[in-house]
């Protein structure tokens, strides 16, 4: 297993360098981070819980929210997040179930072996009706990440995940998803709920994408027993007075 996951790791590492010391990639970190900070809506009391270290959280963690903000990663943090940071893999959190009312996957996902194990477990954190929020790279973006970041076609081209197909993988542990947002590196644009056919047609082009999704918890009703139907009776006898005696009779 380390020997598929350890290429990834590096990966996202490398992925990170370019985030945050490379023009193209300080660009992306600025409007991801004006996004989240409007799109996240922190309110005091509220459990965030952040998988996956982006080295900007402080531009959209408000200080006076950071009491209540955890990250989980599987290396120590900046100091200044220490305090508020675990040490863990994303497909294992040591997290209790139904605790945290948002959490954030900020480019995690195609770094992962077990994708799917990694959205599980941010079913199983997040509260009935808690807010996730997914930051992931287009892999038809036009620009391509082979000509801004180091060579790793391997990587780079298998394991982005289109908007549509995280979509369907939400769908499926009964998330409420929704395309949220775009990121166009090129124009420093956020695309902000692409429904028109052009700005939907830029959101395919985009270089980057966010998703925001609920989680739903839907109870069944449980049908009642059929009725049982009386047993049909003769017109004028159901009704019929009930003849009264006399002592004569």
């Amino acid at each position: 297993m380390k020997t598929n996951q350890t290429p990834l790791l590096h990966s996202r590492e490398k992925f990170l360098e370019w985030y945050l010391v490379s023009t193209l990639g300080q660009i992306l970190q600025t409007i991801e981070a004006s996004y989240l900070q409007s799109a996240l809506k922190l309110t005091y009391n509220q459990k965030t819980l952040q998988v996956g270290l982006l080295g900007s959280e402080t531009l959209y963690i408000d200080p006076e929210f950071l009491g209540d903000f955890v990250l989980v990663d599987d290396i120590p943090p900046a100091s200044s997040l220490r305090p508020h940071s675990l040490i863990a893999a994303a497909t294992e959190l040591p997290i209790d179930s139904e605790s945290v009312d948002v959490l954030i996957l900020p480019h995690v996902i195609e770094f992962e072996t077990d994708r799917h194990q990694v959205l599980r477990e941010a079913e199983r954190v997040l509260k009935p009706e808690g807010r996730l929020f997914i930051l992931g790279i287009n892999p038809w973006n036009p620009h391509g990440l082979i000509g801004h970041l180091p060579r790793e076609p391997a990587v780079w081209h298998t394991r982005s995940v289109s908007s549509h197909r995280m979509l369907d993988w939400l769908g499926l542990l009964k998330f409420e998803a929704e395309y949220n947002a775009a990121f166009s590196i090129s124009t420093s644009q956020v695309l902000g709920r692409p429904d028109s056919l052009w700005d939907r047609t830029k959101a395919e082009l985009s270089f980057a994408y966010a998703i925001k999704a609920i989680k739903r918890r839907y109870t069944l009703i449980p049908l009642k027993p059929q009725w049982i139907n009386a047993p049909s009776l003769a017109a004028g006898h159901m009704f019929e007075q009930p003849k009264i005696l006399t002592l004569d009779e």
